[in-house]
């Protein structure tokens, strides 16, 4: 996240957190550039613009905030005017889901109910501005203005890119070291060329959970081998997040089993 001035769009480096911004930048596309087993795909480059001031202007400002971004990025790396995709914020006034999020997380904006309803309401863009300004004589406006709006203004970058198939025997030790390289298949791979129940088989459904934290598959792994370990609290964590398989509810049932519950376990 770069961060701009007021009505401004040239990138500087001393400004707010920039210096450090950029060098992320600059360590991501490094980091998948030297890496052999990564293609980079393209880079998605997105603009905003805080909410005062035209939705005509503000959009234009959000172009100019990729089009920055985008220079920068090209001064630096050696890429095609194809490796880059812009996508301008459709949001660059005060229907911003950004700024009505940050709204509804800050319990100190004035009149906070009275401004998420102008965020939410139908009205042009404009009306919205100019309704939030007039709103108990600026109040909110002014809050709003000094402590929200400036994290607004900003560009954001994302990387796309492949990752190559790996064998079993790479990904024994790809997982060392750069385990989020690997799909969830692949180290289901890995993990079922160990032994079951050994330290390896364990390790790698552990990590598949950490990695991929929502994945049912993943999480039912996770909560077999904490039942194995007789580590209940974690299974339980687990079977929340496994689903509703004939599996994951086998596996609560020998949660419950273990727990003493046997009715419920009995049932499941």
């Amino acid at each position: 996240y770069l961060d701009f001035q007021v009505g401004r769009y040239a990138i500087l480096p001393d400004f707010r957190n920039n210096a450090v911004e950029l060098a992320k930048i600059d360590n991501t596309i490094k980091t998948v550039t030297d890496d052999k087993n990564i293609t980079p795909n393209g880079i998605i480059l997105k603009g905003y613009a805080s909410p005062e001031g035209s939705y005509k202007s503000n959009a234009l400002l959000a172009e100019n905030r990729v089009k920055a971004l985008r220079g920068y990025i090209e001064k630096k790396h050696d890429f095609k005017s194809s490796f880059f995709r812009a996508e301008l914020s459709t949001f660059p006034n005060a229907q911003n889901p950004i700024f009505k999020a940050k709204v509804e997380a800050d319990k100190q904006v004035p009149d906070r109910d009275a401004v998420l309803a102008i965020i939410d309401s139908d009205k042009d863009p404009d009306k919205k501005e100019a309704e939030l300004r007039a709103l108990n004589g600026g109040a909110a406006y002014r809050y709003v203005l000094a402590g929200i709006f400036p994290s607004l203004r900003r560009s954001e970058y994302q990387i796309d890119y492949t990752v190559r198939e790996f064998t079993v025997e790479e990904g024994r030790e790809i997982i060392k070291t750069r385990p989020q390289q690997l799909s969830l298949s692949e180290m289901f791979a890995v993990a079922n060329s160990y032994q079951i129940g050994s330290k390896e088989y364990n390790d790698v459904f552990e990590t598949a959970v950490r990695l991929y934290s929502d994945d049912p598959v993943a999480n039912l792994n996770a909560a077999n081998i904490a039942l194995s370990k007789k580590d209940l609290g974690s299974a339980r964590n687990y079977l929340a997040k496994a689903g509703n398989s004939p599996e994951a509810i086998h596996a609560r049932g020998v949660l419950n089993l273990m727990e003493g519950n046997l009715t419920e376990a009995s049932k499941l």
